[in-house]
């Protein structure tokens, strides 16, 4: 905390600086947002459980804007994008510690800059969806593969990515940005970690997407099968 004291500060003032802003100038139109998060997040303000939470639907954003219309007694409306806000402000201090790590703090702050003014996730966090905690959650795992260098660490977050989040391509990208960290480094004999990573874990998902599709590509329509056998 004391050596990052920087990106921390710049993660809480865009937090509140932006989401100002939005609550007054940025009505929620997008209709995930306006009819699905943001009424159960004031039915979880209101302790009404059986109307707060979808099946089909992780529970943390639901617990967060709803918490935030409860505390700050605001409308669910305001309480998604204060929520997605916040999940985008604080995916930029992993990425900050991932990019310093990999090509040093110049090129870290570019980074954090980038995703902070991109307009895909800034328009998606001003309509209070929940792209932003993904990004955090992908910062996340990359930061720890980087710091673990861990070959099961690294399967199971390619695994995770690739079945999970509808995104085989990304686990690709996290694999091919763990062999760029080696190839910066100068740390050759790390290579084969990633590699066997992305060989491991595209056996995996071909595997299971054969198994519940019969086709052997990768597929995002294979989720649906893998949810109703587990």
């Amino acid at each position: 905390m004391t050596d990052a004291k920087k990106i921390w500060l710049v993660a809480i003032g865009y937090w509140i600086a932006v989401g100002i802003v939005c609550c007054l100038a940025y009505p929620v139109m997008m209709s995930d947002a306006a009819a699905r998060y943001a009424p159960m997040a004031d039915h979880f303000a209101r302790g009404e459980w059986d109307l707060a939470f979808h099946p089909k639907f992780g529970v943390l954003f639901q617990v967060l804007s709803g918490t935030i219309a409860w505390l700050l007694g605001v409308s669910g409306d305001k309480a998604v994008q204060i929520a997605a806000l916040g999940l985008l402000a604080f995916a930029s201090v992993p990425l900050y510690f991932l990019t310093k790590e990999i090509f040093g703090e110049k090129v870290a702050w570019w980074a954090v800059a980038i995703l902070l003014l991109s307009d895909d996730f800034t328009r998606n966090s001003f309509d209070g969806l929940r792209e932003s905690a993904k990004c955090l959650a992908f910062a996340l795992l990359g930061y720890g593969a980087v710091s673990k260098k861990s070959l099961l660490y690294g399967l199971g977050v390619f695994i995770l990515i690739a079945t999970t989040s509808y995104g085989f391509a990304l686990g690709c990208a996290f694999a091919l940005g763990w062999t760029l960290y080696f190839l910066f480094k100068g740390e050759f004999r790390q290579l084969p970690l990633p590699v066997a990573c992305w060989c491991l874990g595209t056996a995996a998902v071909v595997t299971l997407t054969h198994a519940f599709t019969g086709h052997w590509l990768p597929s995002p329509h294979y989720i649906k099968f893998l949810g109703a056998w587990l």
